[in-house]
């Protein structure tokens, strides 16, 4: 495929929308309210731009922008043969409209070579902002809301802005992307810098209560080594080695560490289909036999809460209160096999190897980044429903849609 060429920068309202996409990706860590702001104003700014330059549009020509269109329709069609009350099923196609932000990134980025690493560099700051929120916690001093706008735990329980599934997932990637970046620098100071950050970014995984997160910075931590490491089987076994020890190490440091790990044993050995694991495993069970029998197409958009409540109300026969809450599965593959059946995983993994694809093509900062993302991203979205939720999707998307934006370009031009 001949892939658009990436002339000059556009006029002043490009830019704008340029300038939005920086805040909406420096927001998504800590507000939804803002992040739906800046990406709302985004797409308005950059339709203006596209009715006075049709060219900014050529980049919905690549891979990933046609398969998140795909993925989309897809959406869109199912909620016709949805089995889904009418209000699940918009709810579905609301959460899902959240693939546009890929393309629109992909096209706001491909004329502007510098800006995909300053959308990373964006969403490391904004991260910062949910770190310096956890210290603060720690420290008995981050302010509350009298609104309600956000929460704040304590030093048993510490999170703020974000539950402890998705600071898990943006921290580990966050504390990553710094060793991966503090590898490229040639000065001393400026790679002790980036490790210091990425120390920063990483300790409230570990002093927190996500094992999302523990995951998260496991893989991260060793995709960093495979992108940037000389690999052989040896050292990948002793370096996996070396990790696994650090981890129980901080098992033996960390309280909140300890306190989860212990109970993600007991659920494990236990026999309860109320317990988290419990559920997680009904949730597969449940999944699986849904996609047997409805293999080509699924049950449409928003259906799995539908599917899965007759098993709910087994497991929660003597708590009326219980049946009424409307499950997920903890799983994008899964979500999406339930909802849109062969077609719709295909077409979601798809999308994460077009992605995947473009970031293994040669080696840089932006390449290994996207690379180090898919990574963090892929793994755990086995067990969370990252598209569903609203940060972790604005967060995966935004992100792979620039650094794509950058891979693909130069792809195209070395054609």
């Amino acid at each position: 495929m001949q892939y658009p060429s990436s002339p000059a920068a556009g006029g002043r309202i490009e830019r704008a929308a340029r300038q939005l996409l920086l805040l909406a990706a420096f927001s998504i860590p800590f507000s939804t309210a803002l992040t739906n702001v800046f990406v709302g104003l985004t797409l308005i700014v950059f339709v203006a731009a596209l009715v006075a330059d049709r060219s900014l549009a050529q980049p919905l020509r690549t891979p990933a922008a046609l398969l998140a269109l795909a993925l989309l329709a897809l959406v869109l069609a199912g909620s016709t043969w949805s089995i889904a009350p009418p209000d699940e099923v918009q709810d579905g196609m609301r959460k899902y409209t959240k693939l546009l932000v890929l393309p629109l990134a992909v096209c706001l980025c491909w004329r502007a070579p510098a800006l995909p690493a300053r959308v990373l560099r964006w969403s490391l700051a904004g991260c910062g902002v949910l770190a310096t929120s956890l210290y603060l916690v720690w420290l008995d001093s981050m302010p509350t809301s009298d609104l309600g706008w956000w929460r704040v735990g304590d030093m048993s329980d510490p999170y703020a802005f974000r539950n402890h599934i998705t600071t898990g997932i943006l921290l580990s990637f966050t504390a990553c992307a710094s060793f991966l970046l503090a590898t490229y620098q040639k000065d001393t100071r400026a790679r002790l810098a980036w490790i210091v950050a990425g120390l920063y970014f990483g300790a409230p995984i570990l002093m927190g209560n996500g094992r999302t997160g523990y995951v998260g910075l496991f893989i991260g931590l060793f995709a960093v080594y495979l992108l940037r490491g000389r690999v052989t089987m040896l050292r990948s076994v002793l370096v996996a080695a070396a990790m696994s020890v650090m981890f129980a190490g901080v098992y033996f440091v960390s309280p909140n560490f300890k306190t989860r790990m212990d109970l993600l044993v007991t659920e494990v050995t236990s026999d309860n289909a109320a317990s988290p694991n419990g559920l997680r495993m009904s949730f597969i069970e449940t999944g699986v036999q849904a996609v047997i029998d409805r293999p080509l197409l699924g049950y449409g958009t928003g259906s799995f809460s539908e599917v899965f409540a007759p098993v709910a109300q087994r497991i929660w026969a003597g708590s009326p209160q219980e049946q009424k809450t409307r499950h997920q599965p903890h799983s994008e593959p899964l979500l999406m096999a339930v909802q849109f059946g062969l077609i719709g995983v295909g077409l979601y993994f798809a999308l994460l190897g077009a992605i995947g694809r473009a970031a293994l093509y040669r080696r840089d900062q932006t390449y290994d980044a996207l690379a180090l993302l898919v990574a963090v991203y892929g793994v755990t979205s086995l067990f969370n429903s990252l598209l569903w939720d609203p940060t972790e999707a604005y967060w995966f998307l935004l992100l792979a849609g620039a650094l794509y934006a950058h891979c693909a370009a130069r792809r195209g031009a070395a054609q």
